[in-house]
């Protein structure tokens, strides 16, 4: 009827005629536009896309995560094959508050078996141009040979070319230590356009569609240089993380954090969060300053105790031996001190330490004397992607790649470092007396510290205007090994 009033040509129309046609003009050009825009989002050549990924998550001998972004609003599912076997992932969301980001999770794998894998959006799979296949892990307490790779600080421009020779070395998962963009900011928009970069680098997408990868932040990419739990905008920093990173399930019950653990065969990592609920760097050490917040520190040292893994990797953003103002040895002494009182309360063996934050391969030792326990090994990998300035700095491109194995007796963790190219790579070792005191003044030739045997004790207080001497003579090193017996008590 209302298309006969529109159409209607007759002369003698009134003007009751006229408003009627009007009306109904506006109802059939909103009916119309509609349905154009339904049709429009539901056409085949406007589906959703796969833009970024995929790239491989949290995996178990049963279970894996993985990662994509889309173009927008739809459906996601992966389907991993491999010579006797189909699974299908759960079916989840990507929705544009999370910036179309997801991980699904497929279950019921079987130990130690590689799939190949392919992701579908909307029931439509996705074309991809790297290889998509993963291989699940040994199962918890089993012996084993499981190689980690780890590095930390991606800043700068250019192709990241290191991933083809971090994955040239088949390492089983890699951990990014933190600093993983330099966003040095809170804002969502800012921090996810420098995360999208990365995940478009065609090096990294190549290597995380094959390799699980785990990651924790540091301050840049938590908030500004150095910041701790004032930072504004810490929460919008928190979601961004999640966003982007399928982590195994945060372990923060009563508090937000990004804390998490996961088993492979007989080793243990422990991902933690230095930065949300850490007091200020300047705030005076003691009982009340914490870098881990009073939650997180309680789950560390009860998860310590609680596991049977044979080593035992803390993961840090900020260093533990290495000093200056970020690191736990220098302005979180006393609840560093506490750690390790626990640790040697509770007799807990095989404790290898994994920092970030300082550029460069090193090795800084906490020796046995210091602390009444077996020699506190951290180890700590080189920047992964820097900028010309880094690299006048003497900053380059390296990573750590860590062989531990189970099946020898005693069982052996092996450290490695390697450069851009995978070529071995020199980092430097540094043993500790004290907390801040660099041991190698103890064993440096004489008459280059002018130290005399009686103050040597005391080194800790000389080490500010020393140190940047003492660097050049410290010991160079490609590595090294650690059995269990080095990590065990009398």
């Amino acid at each position: 009827m209302c298309m006969g009033v529109i159409y209607n040509t007759s002369k003698d129309r009134k003007p009751e005629d006229l408003i009627t046609m009007t009306e109904a003009s506006k109802t059939f050009i909103t009916i119309l536009a509609v349905l154009i825009l339904f049709i429009a989002l539901h056409s085949p050549g406007q589906a959703a896309v796969l833009t970024h990924g995929p790239m491989i998550g949290h995996t178990t001998d049963t279970t894996t995560r993985i990662w994509i972004r889309a173009d927008g609003p739809c459906k996601m599912q992966v389907r991993l094959t491999s010579k006797d076997e189909t699974f299908v992932s759960e079916t989840i969301r990507l929705v544009r508050k999370d910036n179309f980001c997801g991980s699904a999770e497929v279950t019921g794998l079987s130990p130690r078996t590689t799939y190949s894998y392919r992701v579908s959006l909307d029931n439509k799979e996705q074309l991809c141009p790297v290889k998509q296949q993963l291989t699940t892990f040994p199962r918890e307490g089993e012996q084993c040979v499981i190689r980690i790779g780890f590095g930390h600080s991606l800043r700068g421009e250019g192709a990241q070319r290191i991933w083809d020779a971090i994955g040239g070395k088949r390492p089983d998962l890699f951990i990014l230590m933190g600093d993983n963009i330099y966003s040095n900011s809170t804002e969502p928009g800012k921090q996810r356009r420098m995360y999208l970069q990365f995940r478009a680098d065609p090096h990294f997408r190549a290597f995380g569609a094959t390799t699980p990868v785990y990651a924790v932040w540091d301050d840049h990419d938590y908030g500004l240089d150095n910041s701790d739990r004032t930072q504004p905008g810490k929460e919008r920093s928190l979601k961004t993380f999640n966003e982007v990173w399928p982590n195994p399930k945060s372990q923060a019950l009563h508090c937000p954090g990004i804390w998490n653990c996961f088993t492979i065969g007989c080793v243990e990592f422990f991902l933690l969060d230095v930065r949300y609920h850490r007091s200020p760097n300047e705030d005076p050490d003691g009982s009340a300053k914490t870098m881990l917040g009073a939650e997180q520190l309680d789950w560390l040292k009860n998860s310590l105790a609680d596991t049977s893994a044979v080593f035992k990797f803390p993961v840090s953003g900020s260093s533990w031996n290495c000093g200056g103002p970020e690191a736990w040895n220098h302005t979180f002494k006393y609840e560093y001190d506490s750690l390790l009182a626990h640790i040697r309360t509770k007799r807990i063996k095989g404790v290898i330490l994994l920092g970030g934050d300082q550029h460069m391969c090193k090795i800084a030792v906490r020796p046995r004397e210091s602390w009444d326990g077996y020699d506190l090994h951290e180890w700590m990998a080189g920047q992964l992607w820097n900028s010309k300035g880094d690299r006048e700095k003497g900053y380059f491109r390296a990573f750590g790649l860590v062989t531990v194995d189970t099946n020898e007796k005693p069982a052996k963790a092996h450290l490695e470092f390697f450069d851009l190219n995978g070529q071995p790579h020199q980092g430097r070792r540094i043993l500790y007396t004290e907390l801040g005191a660099l041991r190698s003044l103890l064993d440096s030739p004489q008459g280059v510290t002018g130290v005399s045997q009686g103050n040597r004790r005391y080194i800790d207080r000389l080490r500010p205007g020393t140190s940047g001497k003492l660097w050049e003579i410290l010991p160079f090193t490609t590595g090294e090994t650690l059995t269990e017996h080095d990590l065990s008590w009398p």
